[in-house]
């Protein structure tokens, strides 16, 4: 099967954790996702021989690393410069796939037509309604857009805050683009959220490799907390004034770690 683009590289950042890191991978091959791209990447922080012995398992993805944990920031940026492609499927060992082949084609082909034209800077590949573990949006909306009288007063004594959660509405309610029209719109099977009120995530996302690359550098030069944490350096009001249009459909993947596994 032909790759949807050409220059549409999947990568993978890991650390440890093969039993989960093969579940994902697995699920990868059933729903024929490398198939889409014209390369596949696994980069290994920390990499052992292990890992390496690993990844032979696995021919169709191509084996990177570095010898030292170079935390979430320091492992994306480098599986980022490791591929080649124009546009970045950006994943992790514990997102394994839950759509089916041909439905993953047809999103990713949308998506990337959306970044091809202009329509969205990012788009959310996380899937809507199998987003798996530690998903919280919902009830983060909820606390301020929910019934009652304690979502109402939170807006009242917490517009800033209040204004930061519309971002989450994708995921809390089916009529998004209507309740908040300023900062959400629709284009076709997608919404496009205005990232004022949109956080960064580093859960499953396509992104161009040249805006990942900026990114990536913006965040190295501005630490924030944990260094290593790329969503804590970029979840500043640099990314709400950016404006940048992320896209948020169906999605793809969902969060599934293998218990007592590391990452």
């Amino acid at each position: 099967m032909a790759a949807l683009a050409p220059t549409l590289s999947v990568g993978v950042l890991s650390y440890h954790a093969h039993e989960t890191l093969a579940r994902t991978l697995d699920s990868y091959e059933k729903g024929a996702l490398v198939s889409c791209a014209k390369e596949a990447c696994i980069f290994f922080n920390e990499q052992t021989e292990e890992d390496v012995r690993f990844a032979r398992s696995y021919p169709i993805w191509r084996c990177a690393g570095a010898s030292d944990n170079l935390g979430i920031l320091g492992g994306t940026d480098a599986l980022a410069r490791t591929m080649t492609g124009d546009y970045l499927l950006m994943l992790q060992n514990d997102c394994p796939l839950v759509a089916d082949a041909a439905f993953t084609r047809q999103y990713l082909a949308e998506a990337l037509d959306l970044l091809a034209t202009g329509r969205a800077h990012v788009v959310r590949c996380r899937s809507r309604s199998c987003p798996g573990q530690g998903f919280a949006d919902k009830k983060k909306f909820e606390r301020f857009y929910g019934r009652g009288w304690r979502p109402f007063f939170r807006r009242v004594f917490r517009p800033i805050k209040a204004r930061r959660t519309i971002g989450r509405a994708p995921y809390a309610i089916p009529d998004a683009e209507s309740r908040f029209p300023s900062y959400i719109t629709r284009h076709g099977n997608f919404l496009i959220v205005d990232s004022e009120v949109m956080n960064f995530t580093d859960q499953p996302f396509l992104i161009s490799r040249s805006l990942m690359i900026a990114l990536l550098d913006w965040a190295k030069e501005h630490p924030r907390g944990r260094p290593q944490a790329l969503e804590v350096c970029l979840n500043t009001s640099w990314w709400r004034d950016r404006h940048f249009k992320v896209a948020v459909g169906e999605g793809l993947f969902t969060h599934a770690r293998m218990k007592g596994t590391l990452q």
